[in-house]
């Protein structure tokens, strides 16, 4: 029986000729094949719009051979799945490849077994087998790599068939062979085929079968002379060669599209003389800067749809990439209450759950790092995050890098690990036990989870228990991360009634929409440019092997726009992005100028063109927020009353008013703006504290160190997080921090051990001292646990070499009359320290200074060492807020009663100069053994004024203290230059959330010589 062809443009009414021929046939069982899943619901809900309809079967094309196959009593065996599929292809890839030729390092790689089952696709839905594959590779040069392919494809086979199971195409050539020997089992069941632009060999031999026992009607796109069209001339010719009996070129019809503007782009895009059309509102433009522009637009003009009263279902919106741009809109739209059906394909290792699955197993494999195990533990272990946020920071802080050295730190620290990583910790030489395992995590995460991550759960329990049935098949744990990460689940999966549907051009191409919006016009995405290349054969090897030709690309691209054209009725928004975020421009779509000029008056040389101005609506960067009348949800109508300073009127919730009444929803918006602004104004206003309790704390404070004071005149707000808040650090401590205790401490004992008896190094005993040096870092540092890494022990070598460098200087000044006499003087209330706190103004003072030395007279020398490569001059010491060296010398005179003649900042990583840099008496500066800079040095009057003022503003700033005077104030001080300006070392931006600013350099700036 001949095939009966239906071909002509879109919208020209085949789909209502199929349908009434459908029904008209019911009595005999018809079957309808349609593209998709979602095609079949669509269909179903049609056909079931006036009453129940019996004996009819929609279905896909692969529902088809299925169902020939039971019909001929030959019903599919046990068939493989696609993780079973995919476990069947690697296994062939790891048991051919010591055998392989060209393609052996190919096949050593991760993603090989995915592309080649992509291969194997195509070869086996031509209908080939691995003989013709190897036939062919005798007859070209370069034989040996289709030889490997061949082999691969043979391998594979052998796999399948050794498991006993069949794939997908070997149903197809079942069902095709049982039809042709006979097809009187079928019983001369009407067949339809809807919506379907191409057929593979293997899908036009089982139409050859059918149509030689019953009624095949096909109805396909197609219309002679137009360009976009022209992607599918081939198959027309090969539905004519079967035979056709009748053929129907179905004309244009205008009432299937109530807009003439749209019917019009429709029938001209493509043709070889178009024709131009006056623009009207049934058709709009975007224009957009960055992703997140685009988005928020194309949810803004879904709202104001759905506010006009139009269905969520009757809205699709379609993207080139969905798995790619999806996500976002779906997420915006999802923000605006907006009902949503994402039809994409996103990779599981892109989820929650199956990011932190690989992670458990990378972390098992025996390779993995301690990154891996944090990710499994936050992402699909259960435990409680305060305990994960613990043991990150102890393995940070210890530098732990291995999953292995994580796992000890965990039973060393919380003891047993969490149950499901130890079962799989157990399994993990047993890979098909551990594939069931796992699968069995997943599943318990799918109970509880939901959405995507349920989805994906779902997918990971699925695939892992397929796998487990092949035992001989299943890799081990890094294997099975591996499978996980090839995995890619269906955002959405079910019917999409009710829904806005975000798919692309293939999956609409059969459906129909009142209003349509094509996003992410940009050149290189729609149209693509790559043209998805096969990477296994080229030209003359398709050629050999009787494999389709490559679609041209541009061809391709043209009609799948031209399918977008002809999806609305009424509405069609075409949207693009001009630049992205950062304000890079970013070049359109050409199509969009295509239909530019399918529109009346033609373009000019005006720019901006007149027309394309009246259609299109722009967000640029600058429209951070919409206005009020645009508004697609309460919380973008207070962000934009916010904003412009105006009421939440009823007017500014106009696009909101199918939720709820405007006033109802002027009324919410009120309450939200008012609730913002308090938390905005108790963020931006951290002081001053008022609670009793917490004043009474800061009251009871008896004493403070030096750099305590020094911290609150840098910034109140920074002193109050780190000294009161307390945040722990996630990292080690930081390395100039480490590095300063370790010198510090170095120099400590080894000026009390004086080597050679020398109260200091001299030339003489100079190699002693630095040999003892380099003994007392080794031995601080193994008593610190430090050096197990390899940051720390350089770190320990540069501070051997600094105190090295540090005594050959101290060698150069020995002979003086000041000489080390107190070495980490410590002073406070604290057990241990050599005098009580320095009382000042009614409020104490406590610290440990570095060195002292003494002159025969009893007069002394502060010296505070830092490990820097420059110090603060005197002239600063007030802008940079120091106190501690100024508090020190207050100390030394009155708590060891020694008058001082001055104190110096020592920079110990100085380059080079290291010349110390203070506040130091001009009279005894020809004392010291130090090369001194003029302007630090004072008469008797300037000294004495210096501490007075050190003093005075050491108690100004525990007066604030204990009042809870709290600011974001970075200065130090008012009057100073600087003020306002946060330190750049601050790490406390995240709490603070100031904004940040920074200081110009100004010439006088650079430090006197």
């Amino acid at each position: 029986m001949p095939l009966k062809l239906i071909h002509g443009p879109p919208n020209s009414g085949r789909a209502g000729i199929v349908r009434r021929a459908l029904i008209g046939v019911l009595e005999r069982d018809p079957v309808l094949v349609v593209p998709t899943v979602d095609d079949v619901y669509a269909f179903e809900r049609e056909l079931c719009e006036s009453g129940a309809v019996l004996g009819a079967s929609v279905t896909t094309f692969n529902g088809l051979f299925r169902i020939v196959a039971t019909a001929a009593g030959a019903p599919p065996g046990a068939e493989l799945t696609p993780a079973q599929r995919l476990g069947a292809i690697s296994a062939a890839v790891t048991e051919s490849r010591g055998d392989l030729g060209p393609l052996a390092r190919s096949a050593s790689r991760p993603g090989f077994p995915r592309a080649l089952g992509r291969l194997l696709d195509e070869l086996q839905g031509s209908g080939l087998e691995p003989a013709d594959v190897e036939a062919a590779a005798a007859t070209l040069e370069g034989s040996a790599y289709l030889a490997d392919i061949a082999a691969l494809f043979a391998r594979y086979a052998e796999v399948r068939d050794r498991l006993g199971m069949v794939d997908g195409f070997g149903i197809a050539r079942e069902a095709i062979r049982l039809t042709d020997e006979s097809g009187d089992f079928w019983r001369k069941r009407p067949v339809f085929l809807y919506g379907l632009d191409d057929l593979t060999p293997l899908q036009l031999g089982l139409v050859r079968a059918l149509a030689a026992a019953t009624d095949v009607t096909v109805a396909l796109p197609y219309e002679e002379g137009n360009l976009a069209l022209a992607a599918r001339p081939a198959l027309l010719e090969s539905l004519r060669e079967i035979g056709v009996e009748e053929e129907i070129a179905t004309e244009p019809e205008p009432a299937n599209t109530p807009s003439p503007l749209l019917f019009h782009l429709e029938r001209n895009f493509g043709a070889v003389a178009p024709e131009r059309a006056e623009p009207d509102d049934s058709l709009s433009i975007l224009r957009s800067a960055g992703e997140r522009g685009e988005a928020e637009a194309v949810g803004a003009e879904v709202v104001r749809l759905l506010a006009g009263g139009e269905r969520p279902s009757e809205i699709a919106i379609v993207l080139r990439d969905p798995a790619r741009r999806g996500p976002l809109l779906a997420s915006v739209l999802e923000s605006y209450g907006v009902p949503v059906a994402l039809e994409a394909e996103v990779p599981v290792a892109a989820t929650a759950v199956g990011g932190g699955l690989m992670a458990m197993l990378e972390t098992i494999a025996g390779a993995g790092r301690a990154a891996d195990m944090l990710r499994y533990l936050r992402l699909a272990s259960g435990i409680a995050p305060g305990a994960i946020d613990a043991f990150e920071r102890s393995i940070r802080k210890r530098r732990i890098e291995t999953a292995t050295g994580a796992i000890e730190r965990w039973e060393k620290s919380f003891g047993d690990l969490p149950a499901d990583l130890a079962r799989a910790r157990e399994l993990a030489a047993d890979p098909a036990g551990l594939a069931v395992e796992i699968g069995r995590a997943a599943a318990r995460i799918a109970a509880r989870g939901e959405g995507l991550e349920q989805s994906a759960a779902g997918l990971i329990a699925t695939a892992l228990d397929e796998r487990a049935r092949l035992a001989d098949f299943v890799p081990a744990p890094d294997g099975l991360a591996r499978v996980i990460g090839e995995l890619e689940v269906r955002v959405w999966r079910g019917p999409a009634e009710g829904r806005v549907r975000i798919a692309d051009p293939y999956r609409l191409r059969a459906a129909r929409f009142d209003h349509v919006i094509v996003g992410s016009l940009q050149d290189g995405e729609f149209p693509r440019r790559d043209g998805r290349a096969d990477p296994f054969l080229s030209e003359s090897q398709r050629g050999s092997l009787g494999l389709q030709p490559r679609r041209d690309t541009d061809a391709e691209e043209r009609y799948l726009f031209a399918a977008c054209l002809a999806l609305p009725r009424r509405r069609l928004v075409l949207s693009y992005r001009d630049s992205d975020e950062n304000g890079v421009a970013e070049a359109r779509s050409p199509l969009l100028d295509q239909v530019r000029r399918l529109l009346d008056p033609p373009p000019g040389e005006e720019r901006p063109d007149p027309v394309e101005a009246a259609l299109t609506r722009g967000r640029d960067l600058a429209d951070v927020v919409c206005r009020p009348g645009d508004a697609p949800s309460e919380d973008e109508l207070a962000r934009a009353v916010a904003a412009s300073g105006a009421g939440a009127s009823a007017e500014g919730s106009s696009l909101l008013s199918l939720a709820a009444p405007p006033e109802a929803v002027a009324e919410r918006v009120s309450a939200r703006l008012e609730r913002a602004r308090s938390a905005e104004a108790a963020t931006r206003a951290p002081g001053p504290l008022t609670n009793p309790a917490v004043l009474e704390a800061l009251g009871l404070v008896a004493a403070y160190g030096g750099t305590t004071l020094e911290e609150f005149d840098v910034c109140s707000y920074r002193w109050f997080v780190g000294h009161q808040l307390n945040p722990e650090l996630l990292e080690p401590e930081p390395e100039p921090l480490a590095q300063g205790r370790l010198m510090h401490d170095a120099l400590f004992r080894l000026y009390g051990e004086r080597p050679d008896g020398e109260p200091q190094p001299t030339q003489a005993s100079l190699a002693a001292w630095r040999e003892r040096a380099v003994e007392l870092v080794d031995e601080i540092a193994a008593e610190r646990q430090i050096g197990a890494h390899p940051a720390e022990r350089a770190m320990v070598r540069r501070v051997e070499a600094l105190l090295a460098r540090f005594l050959a200087d101290e060698a150069g000044r020995s002979g003086g009359p000041f000489e080390p006499w107190l070495l980490e003087a410590g002073f406070g209330d604290e057990e241990g320290r050599e005098r009580p706190a320095l009382q000042i103004d009614g409020w104490g003072l406590h610290g440990a200074i570095d060195r002292v030395d003494r002159a025969p007279d009893g007069r002394a020398l502060v010296l505070d060492y830092k490990l820097s490569s420059s110090v603060t001059p005197f002239r600063k010491l007030e802008e940079k807020a120091k106190l501690q060296l100024q508090l020190y010398l207050i100390a030394v005179a009155e708590l060891w009663d020694a008058p001082t003649v001055g104190g110096l900042y020592h920079p110990l990583r100085g380059t080079s100069s290291r010349t110390p840099r203070g506040a130091v008496l001009k009279d005894a500066a020809d004392e010291l053994p130090y090369r001194l800079t003029g302007t630090d040095l004072l008469d008797e009057e300037g000294y004495e004024q210096l501490l007075e003022e050190s003093r005075s503003r050491a108690g100004t700033i525990v007066a604030r203290m204990r009042s809870g005077d709290i600011r974001r104030d970075p200065g130090p001080r008012e009057g100073i230059r600087g003020h306002g300006i946060c330190p750049a070392f601050c790490e406390f931006a995240p709490i603070c959330r100031r904004d940040r600013a920074f200081e110009e350099p100004r010439e006088d700036d650079e430090e006197e010589g």
